[in-house]
């Protein structure tokens, strides 16, 4: 299932710019592009939307009123020059808030934040891009096992294959869902579901022991036993 969505920007370059930073995800389509709210208003209510890349400075309505106006709003990235409208941005729950000019390194961040959601009605199966290789790489959540940081990249480690991205490991951390995922070390990071047992200086991850770290034991153990409690 694709994940439909809408790019709303009265600037033909700004929609230029986030439809080739689209191109490679497969999973992603764009059902319309409008310059405004009015346009945007009569399309979501001809199509189901999923994500909306959204502008605020804009003729008519700007992209505050508008969003604020959605009685069920699809997920909203905010893509703006302007930094003051954050504050109002957030308070309405948005996946992400990117100041123009956009890099797509930074695009990338924010359309995995919207993939590595949890079910609902974006898709049956979160997951995220990871750039292998000169590809973008779908990778679905329940497949990673545990990610290693080294020094200028990462290895993720899935139940039936490897990958090398040249991420850092923060940037993963701050991706991946907090309720999913936990950081034990300053190199490591695990998915919950996969830790079979633990002791409080490492996690078996079946055939592999992962080391918690001085720094992460405290917040690691509280997590682990809360799954107990």
């Amino acid at each position: 299932m694709k994940l439909q969505c809408l790019i709303i920007d009265d600037e033909p370059i700004a929609q230029e710019i986030i439809e080739k930073y689209l191109e490679p995800f497969n999973q992603v389509q764009i059902v319309g592009k409008c310059h405004n709210a009015i346009e945007a208003n009569q399309l979501l209510q001809d199509h189901p939307i999923d994500l909306i890349f959204l502008d605020i400075e804009m003729p008519h309505v700007n992209g505050i009123s508008f969003a604020k106006s959605l009685e069920h709003p699809p997920k909203i990235i905010i893509t703006t020059a302007y930094r003051e409208y954050a504050i109002d941005g957030f308070e309405l729950n948005v996946v992400d808030y990117l100041l123009k000019p956009i890099s797509q390194e930074r695009f990338l961040k924010a359309l995995n934040r919207v993939m590595a959601l949890p079910v609902n009605t974006i898709q049956s199966k979160p997951y995220i891009y990871l750039r292998v290789d000169m590809k973008m790489v779908q990778v679905y959540l329940d497949e990673i096992v545990y990610i290693q940081g080294l020094s200028n990249y990462v290895r993720v480690f899935c139940k039936d294959r490897t990958l090398i991205t040249y991420q850092k490991l923060s940037y993963l951390e701050d991706v991946l869902p907090a309720e999913l995922f936990i950081r034990s070390h300053r190199s490591y990071i695990v998915n919950i579901s996969k830790i079979k047992s633990y002791t409080g200086q490492d996690l078996d991850v079946g055939s592999t022991s992962i080391p918690i770290g001085g720094n992460h034991k405290d917040a690691v153990l509280k997590i682990l036993k809360s799954y107990n409690a």
